[in-house]
């Protein structure tokens, strides 16, 4: 079967559905639903407006005679906080356009008018799974509390023949993982076919990311274009193979795809509420032109919670911008903080309060822009008035013609904006019911009885090896020999680095100690990091703990969902054995070496096969 995923964001392209009809699918996936977007929804809901993803509704107009034609099926989760909004608009879509289709809903996720009960009753469970601090919001300040619902619902939906699916909060990969599961009638306990479409599902969830969008390795492969939206080719026995709906632009490697498996993962174990994806087992092989096989997945039994993610009022924010010009900038920095310390007789009261600055490139030569630095004042707190136009932006605004030489202000003084807490828990799956609505029929759907009770007991795998070379070496950036990718879940922030052979990963597993990480990112001394090996794509996982803070939507950070910290880690100077340039001896011989081996194990399956 055929699955591409048309939607890696709400707000991606729109001609991407047309697109993965020409290049011909079974099913058609969408995910709108990053952590951010739950809390937009709900502002549109309490200003009255749409609280599902209304742009998933006009995206089908053009393309849902096609849908039909083709018989193609779709799965997004478009839903948002309402999903039985979002499904009646398109059942009106298709009355509208003359277009038969069966369109179910599945609700059960939203636990907002039900939280005072589940706090009540649920005690530690809703500690942040982060920071392990225990849930003290009072119910009135959560603005959203939603479950993640998993596969089974939408395998009854599907089995109910419906053609359209819109699902509220579910995991990413659920959105794959059901189709796979109704197309090849696997069951519930098929934990290593499940764990397979659970990696799948997470390589082509975020769209071009896969197919050579936010790519490390990007200027190594020449113009890219624009990535092209993926497509999953998965197989009975849960192995697939990632490819791209347009062969002229974007790239698919075992690279790209090493990069979106690292994508906003933590540890090894993948937690899903259907299976338990063990990232160690995946290989990652490439088997044609933009075609990598994805194999090897190891699922274990899911355990009886669920996550849950609850957003709440965190204050409010603000920013602005100043721009400086030219030389001196040290001095006309210190100068600046000085004077916005004196304006701001309140600061030490604020929640969250930062300064970053950008640039500038070339200070003394090259154009104005060039020689432009950027200082980005950000400040949060709990009362409106201490972020608010008069008390900061304004404040800091009128020592316009009193600073530094050249000062001047990116925009007009902006009021403040509501900030949110993102505060992932978990809940027991007994209190969470999913039901799937289609015309004239509600059918619950029940969590599936896990048979295997005890905890999970990973595999075995065996160490990989360790070089501690001493020989020669020489200065070059990481990202030269490795790749990097980062992301985002709540508070926390990841960084995968790979290896792209076995000798480069064994001298990494050696250098890339957790010490050396903090070494290369000091803005991440004081926090608790996570590493973990992932031998299998011959990567390390850092798993940063509050460097976001309390998540994208009230974090000062100017990249506050961290998309850039990878490319931060690349650029760092470190000190490789020559050994490891791709044009040494040692290297070369490595090639040879492995070509031969390739090459004997291509005659000896000719002789026995």
């Amino acid at each position: 079967m055929r699955i591409g995923n048309f939607s890696g964001f709400y707000g991606d392209r729109n001609d991407s559905i047309a697109e993965l009809l020409d290049a011909g699918v079974d099913y058609l996936t969408g995910d709108y639903l990053a952590e951010l977007t739950m809390l937009i929804l709900r502002k549109n809901q309490l200003a009255g407006r749409p609280a599902y993803a209304a742009g998933f509704v006009s995206q089908l107009r053009p393309v849902l005679g096609r849908i039909a034609d083709q018989g193609v099926k779709v799965v997004c989760n478009a839903g948002g906080l309402d999903p039985l909004g979002c499904a009646q608009a398109i059942r009106e879509l298709c009355a509208d356009l003359g277009v038969s289709l069966t369109v179910a809903a599945i609700t059960g996720d939203d636990v907002l008018e039900r939280l005072p009960h589940l706090i009540a009753e649920s005690g530690d469970l809703l500690t942040n799974l982060d920071t392990a601090a225990p849930f003290e919001v009072p119910a009135e300040d959560v603005l959203a509390a939603n479950a993640y619902l998993g596969a089974w619902p939408i395998v009854r939906a599907l089995e109910r023949g419906a053609d359209i699916v819109i699902c509220p909060r579910v995991t990413d990969a659920s959105l794959v993982i059901g189709p796979a599961a109704h197309h090849f009638g696997w069951s519930h306990d098929h934990y290593n076919r499940l764990a397979g479409a659970l990696w799948a599902g997470h390589a082509i969830e975020c769209g071009g990311q896969v197919t050579g969008g936010n790519y490390s390795f990007f200027h190594e492969e020449g113009p890219l274009g624009i990535p092209p939206m993926p497509v999953a080719e998965i197989f009975d026995d849960g192995t697939s193979v990632i490819t791209k709906s347009v062969p002229e632009t974007g790239r698919v490697s075992t690279d790209t795809l090493t990069a979106q498996l690292l994508y906003e993962v933590s540890g090894p174990l993948y937690y899903n509420p259907d299976v338990i994806g063990d990232l160690r087992t995946v290989r990652v092989t490439q088997v044609g032109d933009d075609a990598v096989r994805l194999s090897g997945a190891v699922g274990y039994a899911p355990t009886p919670t669920a996550k849950l993610s609850v957003c709440f009022e965190g204050g409010y924010r603000n920013s602005i911008t100043v721009g400086l010009t030219g030389g001196h900038l040290e001095w006309k920095l210190e100068w600046l903080r000085a004077q916005v310390d004196q304006v701001l007789t309140h600061a030490d009261e604020f929640d969250g309060y930062r300064w970053t600055v950008v640039g500038p490139r070339d200070p003394t030569s090259g154009s104005i822009d060039d020689a432009t630095a950027l200082a980005i004042i950000t400040a949060r707190s709990s009362k409106a008035e201490a972020v608010g136009r008069r008390a900061f932006t304004g404040a800091i605004t009128q020592l316009g013609v009193s600073s530094i030489p050249g000062c001047y202000f990116v925009g007009p003084p902006q009021a403040e904006r509501s900030a949110a807490v993102q505060w992932p828990a978990l809940v027991d799956k007994a209190r969470i019911t999913a039901v799937v609505h289609m015309p004239g029929q509600d059918d619950v759907v029940e969590w599936p009885e896990v048979s295997i009770a005890q905890p999970v007991i990973p595999i075995d795998i065996p160490e990989s090896p360790r070089i501690h070379e001493t020989a020669a070496t020489v200065d070059v950036s990481l990202g030269d020999l490795f790749g990097t990718r980062s992301g985002d879940k709540a508070g926390l922030a990841n960084v995968g680095v790979w290896a792209r052979d076995d000798r480069s990963y064994a001298w990494l597993l050696g250098y890339l100690t957790l010490e050396r990480f903090y070494e290369l990112v000091p803005d991440t001394v004081g926090l608790r990091i996570d590493r973990h090996e992932i031998p299998g794509v011959r990567g390390i996982n850092f798993v940063i703990h509050e460097f976001l803070e309390q998540g994208t939507a009230s974090s000062t950070l100017v990249d506050s969902q961290a998309k850039g910290l990878g490319e931060y880690v690349a650029s760092r100077r470190i000190q490789v054995p020559t050994s490891l340039l791709p044009n040494s001896a040692d290297a070369q011989a490595g090639e040879i070496a492995a070509a031969a081996a390739s090459l004997g194990t291509e005659q000896q399956s000719a002789i026995t096969g």
